[in-house]
């Protein structure tokens, strides 16, 4: 029984930790920045979120090469919202 749980345990841990080994090794300079907002409206917080988040990588990400952003996820928790993205740099 406890062979069975370690080789579960084990399993778990190689499937959780091999995708983030391949993801730091194809870049070198990559940052997970995130936007967030809080308003009355939940609609209204996730727009500021992801206006927040768009800003910040204009304005404060920017140097002599270039940049690539993944995908934004957002997520609120009632009225609170965030935005997310990795940005990584060339």
């Amino acid at each position: 029984m406890n062979k069975i749980l370690l080789a579960v345990g084990l399993a778990a841990a190689f499937a959780v930790a091999s995708p983030t080994v391949r993801a730091e090794s194809a870049f070198e300079d990559c940052h997970a920045v995130r936007g967030t907002a809080d308003a009355r409206n939940r609609q209204i917080s996730l727009d500021r979120a992801e206006r927040r988040l768009h800003h910040y990588i204009a304005h404060e990400l920017r140097g002599s090469g270039g940049h690539s952003v993944g995908p934004t996820h957002t997520h609120c928790i009632r009225n609170a919202c965030e935005a997310s993205a990795i940005v990584c740099r060339h």
